[in-house]
């Protein structure tokens, strides 16, 4: 309870970061998080927003929330289906987060 606690407020602030984000230079990286997740359909306001996002995720889970949980929190937000949820932790975890 405490773990959805500490998510849902990380994903409210991310709610407000993403509309303040100021446009960033894209890198690799960025470029290939972005085509995984139109390559999944998964629809986003911005290019920007979506990878602010992404790096969130890799807070999420280096705090211990395990993917499914992370993706079932921000579906709602995110007005996504499950599924895509899934594909775009999935995307956001290999592209962006350490092993």
């Amino acid at each position: 309870m405490y773990g959805r606690i500490i998510l849902a407020a990380g994903v409210s602030a991310v709610g407000l970061a993403l509309g303040t984000a100021t446009p960033a230079l894209a890198d690799a990286n960025d470029d290939m998080f972005i085509s995984r997740i139109d390559g999944e359909a998964i629809p986003y306001s911005s290019a920007e927003n979506a990878i602010v996002l992404a790096h969130a995720i890799c807070d999420y889970a280096a705090a211990g929330q395990a993917p499914e949980q992370i993706a079932i929190e921000i579906s709602g937000p995110a007005n996504w289906t499950v599924e895509q949820s899934e594909s775009f932790v999935s995307a956001a975890t290999q592209v962006y987060c350490p092993a």
